[in-house]
């Protein structure tokens, strides 16, 4: 028992040293785009080409671990949005068609939970109140399987 969680444990600090490799970052690209108050840069999350990003959001990089990179990346993007929850289901449920997923199933409820599909990956969408305002976004990609 004791060796498979050295092994275990010592996979994921693989996964993490080899995606630093890879070139992939968690921080958003802010050479891009425009926060649209005071003209200074906002993020544009760049990197996450196959999932909708709300242009109300930050990334809670404490919270969030990549592995892979472009439309090929796995793992949980913990995003904070300006957003009510209502307005993130709404955001979600319309956006993630146009990016190719397809529903699997939804429930919408104070803890909204939305489930897609792609090929061989499947993305878990959890929305729920922030604690002042806004929402929290916790996605979830993992391989199909």
């Amino acid at each position: 028992m004791r060796l498979r969680q050295y092994l275990i444990c010592a996979a994921a600090i693989a996964g993490l040293s080899l995606a630093g490799c890879s070139g992939t970052s968690l921080v958003p690209n802010t050479s891009q785009g425009s926060d649209g108050k005071n003209g200074q840069p906002g993020p544009s999350f760049t990197q996450f080409t196959d999932i909708p990003m709300p242009s109300n959001s930050s990334l809670d990089m404490d919270r969030s671990i990549i592995f892979g990179a472009s439309d090929a990346w796995h793992g949980r993007l913990v995003l904070n949005t300006g957003g009510s929850q209502a307005q993130m289901y709404d955001f979600y449920e319309r956006e993630m068609p146009n990016f190719g997923w397809s529903k699997v199933t939804v429930v919408r409820a104070d803890i909204s939970v939305l489930v897609y599909d792609r090929e061989n990956r499947v993305a878990t969408i959890k929305l729920t109140g922030g604690s002042f305002a806004g929402s929290i976004v916790d996605i979830t990609v993992s391989p199909k399987g």
